[in-house]
């Protein structure tokens, strides 16, 4: 029928989980939507974190929810993975190329999929993260970030796919 309960190119507000939404552990915050890209377009995702939780994650999926391909590419970051700007916000960038900056979503090609943010408290916040998404062309996603937004270089991205490869064999080894 057409109809779609997931946003495009945005968020749903981050909510606690809940029976209608899903499910889920009660102190655990979600927050979803599809991103639908050209080639030349980024998702800046824009994150305030109130109350910092035991653990978070941003995942990519393709729109059967299955994950990307997350050894070979980042898409995926945890909060330990994440980097936030000097004012504690954290911006993701989701493109189909890298953009340079560290908390880089790669799609992987494919145009269509899920946006998928968890976040994990030992008890309920009482302040929810916030969200913000905007869509950008990429050749001008540096004005949209704080100028001391570090930039990440080709040989540092390919060690960083290399340390996610050698977690994935670790992970999934043959004893």
């Amino acid at each position: 029928d057409g109809k779609q309960f997931m946003p495009t190119n945005a968020l749903n507000a981050p909510a606690r989980a809940n029976i209608a939404a899903g499910g889920g552990q009660n102190t655990n915050v979600y927050a979803g939507g599809v991103f639908d890209l050209a080639a030349d377009e980024a998702l800046l995702i824009e994150i305030t974190v109130p109350v910092q939780p035991a653990y978070s994650g941003f995942h990519l999926a393709n729109l059967w929810g299955e994950s990307l391909d997350y050894a070979n590419h980042q898409s995926s970051l945890n909060g330990f993975q994440a980097e936030p700007d000097e004012d504690g916000v954290i911006r993701y960038v989701v493109a189909h190329s890298d953009p340079g900056v560290p908390n880089w979503l790669d799609t992987t090609g494919i145009p269509r999929g899920f946006l998928s943010l968890r976040w994990t408290y030992s008890e309920e916040p009482e302040d929810l993260p916030q969200a913000t998404v905007s869509t950008v062309r990429l050749d001008d996603l540096r004005e949209h970030l704080p100028a001391s937004t570090r930039h990440v270089s080709a040989a540092e991205r390919a060690e960083q796919i290399a340390i996610r490869q050698a977690h994935v064999q670790r992970r999934y080894r043959q004893y």
